[in-house]
Order: C-alpha cells, then sequence, then structure tokens
C-alpha cells in the first residue's frame, strides 16, 4: 500500500511538474495573409504587380496569337509550296515557338522576372510585418508564434533560447564516427 502510494505521489509530482512547465511556454500564431489583406501598403503593390503582370500576359498573349495565325497560314500555302520554302517556313515557326517559350519561361517561370518581381516589392514589407510580429511577441512574452496557413505551420518568431540546431548537428557528427 504504502508503494502504490509513493507511486501515485511520484505521478501526481510530475504530472504536475509537466503542467506548471507548459503553463510557462507562451505560443501564438498569426494569420499573415489576413495581415496583409488587412494593410493597404500590401495591396497597392499587389496593384502594382497585377499591371505589370498583365502587361506581360498581354505580349505573350500577341505573341501566341501571331505565331498561331502563321502556323495556319503555312499549313493553308505549305501544298503549293517549294520544299526549300517549306524547310525555310518551318525553322521560322519553330524560332517563333521557341521565342514564346522563351518569353514565357523568363516572365513567368519560377525564376522569371515575376517571382523576381514580386520578391523584390513585397520583401521590405515583409520585413516589416516580421519585425511587427517579433515586437508583439516579446510584448506579450511568447516564445514561438506561427503562421496559421491552410495544410502547414509555418514558424515565424522563436526565442534564440529554444534553437537546438546546434546541439543536434553536433549529435549527429558524433554519432556518426
Amino acid at each position: 500500500m504504502k508503494r502504490i502510494s509513493l507511486l501515485l505521489a511520484a505521478i501526481c509530482f510530475l504530472a504536475f511538474g509537466m503542467s506548471a512547465a507548459a503553463q510557462s511556454l507562451n505560443i501564438g500564431f498569426v494569420d499573415s495573409q489576413k495581415i496583409f489583406e488587412g494593410l493597404p501598403e500590401a495591396r497597392d503593390i499587389q496593384n502594382q504587380l497585377d499591371e505589370r503582370l498583365a502587361a506581360w500576359q498581354d505580349s505573350l498573349d500577341m505573341m501566341a496569337r501571331n505565331f498561331q495565325t502563321e502556323f495556319e497560314a503555312y499549313q493553308a500555302q505549305q501544298g503549293m509550296m517549294s520544299e526549300t520554302a517549306k524547310e525555310e517556313r518551318q525553322q521560322e515557326l519553330m524560332r517563333m515557338q521557341q521565342a514564346v517559350t522563351d518569353y514565357r519561361t523568363r516572365k513567368f517561370g519560377q525564376t522569371g522576372e515575376a517571382a523576381r518581381l514580386r520578391q523584390t516589392m513585397l520583401q521590405p514589407l515583409q520585413n516589416k510585418v516580421l519585425q511587427a510580429i517579433e515586437t508583439v511577441a516579446k510584448e506579450e512574452k511568447l516564445q514561438f508564434v506561427f503562421d496559421k496557413l491552410e495544410d502547414a505551420a509555418l514558424l515565424l518568431y522563436a526565442e534564440e533560447k529554444f534553437d537546438y540546431t546546434f546541439k543536434v548537428l553536433d549529435h549527429l557528427k558524433r554519432g556518426s564516427r
């Protein structure tokens, strides 16, 4: 009976200790999409981006229409063309098609001008928002702040004392010997 009461006391002590530790850990979250939607300067930046992207899309659409028109004209005329003229026209059409593809990639590819422009224009505002998150986190004595995303959570702020990166690296390096 004495062992059971000691065991129960130990479990209660551990549970109380863990709940006290959990109570001292303060975690918060933000919805960055709502933050950006609520900032007039973010809307202004988005409007500027939309204008630039629309101009690039218009140019791309015009290039694609020109290619399609030239291709249809070639198809209609190819029966009356010599082999040399056909080859020259096919080469020209291939160059036009490649120009459309190159323009699309250059403007709208993963590392294209649109992505770089978005990054350049939004970076100062993103830095401002992250600084505000850090300020609020410190004022509210939060150790961690996450971004509430649809399909994941992203850590936006963490106190440095909770960074175990180098301990994990050290453990991995010692374990691999």
